[in-house]
């Protein structure tokens, strides 16, 4: 009899256990991303100067603090110091496409292209507005999350001579840095065609000749640098499949109790 129970046990265990990975694995929305970015003309015009206008077909353009019908106007690439050269410049590179889930997935790359200029110059309250769509084509095509935020940095140029300011973790001579002063990348919720619940995660990822500590990021004198901006989808599990998983751990956890003789 006792092994029967077992059986039972096991039976119920697995049972409840599938069923709820069922439930999580029915779900297959087919997503796609698209996100529409670039900087606001917030420096003065005698430190930086913008060009590279971001237009899109749909929609119009980057709300960027504005709206569809009437968007602040939004550039791909910032330079400094005006009228002098060399100068360095910021460039913003965003991208359309699949969109996994569980899959951590580049949505924009920020490269800076560090010159030594002419003469140290600062700035700061510089916003980069990144407008961030999903769609998911299970069934009729929808527009599930649309989303426009900005991060905020300000700027630090060095003299370019040592000895350097502490830190220089890139150990150039000397290393600039970008302080992030408010960072929009927190995490967004939207439902998909079937009525599952998601979460859309991000953060900065794959730094490359650029070293970051805290909310600050230094980057290489003479070099350029860049950081991605990663997103993640992931399904939220519902209230009936976590209770399914718990009756089914609960299962094979009797059963394993449960001695085969006696």
């Amino acid at each position: 009899m006792k092994l029967r129970t077992l059986r039972t046990a096991l039976a119920v265990g697995l049972l409840a256990l599938s069923s709820g990975y069922a439930i999580q694995a029915s779900a297959a929305p087919v997503f796609t991303f698209t996100e529409y970015g670039g900087f606001s003309a917030d420096v003065g015009a005698a430190i930086a100067t913008y060009s590279g206008l971001v237009l899109a077909a749909a929609p119009p353009n980057t709300a960027g603090g504005g709206t569809d019908s009437s968007p602040n106007p939004v550039y791909s690439k910032m330079s400094w110091v005006t009228n002098q050269t060399p100068q360095s410049s910021l460039n913003l590179t965003t991208f359309t496409g699949a969109l996994p889930s569980a899959t951590w997935t580049t949505i924009s790359t920020l490269t800076h292209n560090n010159l030594a200029i002419p003469s140290a110059t600062n700035w700061a309250s510089q916003d980069i507005w990144g407008r961030f769509r999903v769609t998911d084509h299970d069934g009729t095509s929808i527009l599930r999350l649309d989303n426009d935020e900005a991060i905020t940095i300000s700027f630090t140029e060095t003299l370019n001579a040592t000895p350097c300011p502490a830190p220089t973790p890139n150990g150039s001579t000397c290393d600039d840095s970008f302080t992030f002063t408010a960072a929009g990348l927190d995490s967004l919720p939207f439902t998909a065609n079937d009525g599952t619940s998601w979460i859309a995660d991000f953060r900065f990822a794959n730094l490359l000749g650029a070293t970051q500590i805290g909310n600050t990021v230094y980057t290489a004198e003479n070099r350029s640098s860049s950081l991605d901006v990663q997103v993640r989808v992931s399904q939220v599990p519902e209230p009936a499949s976590l209770a399914l998983l718990g009756i089914g751990l609960l299962g094979l956890g009797l059963a394993r109790r449960r001695p085969l003789n006696g």
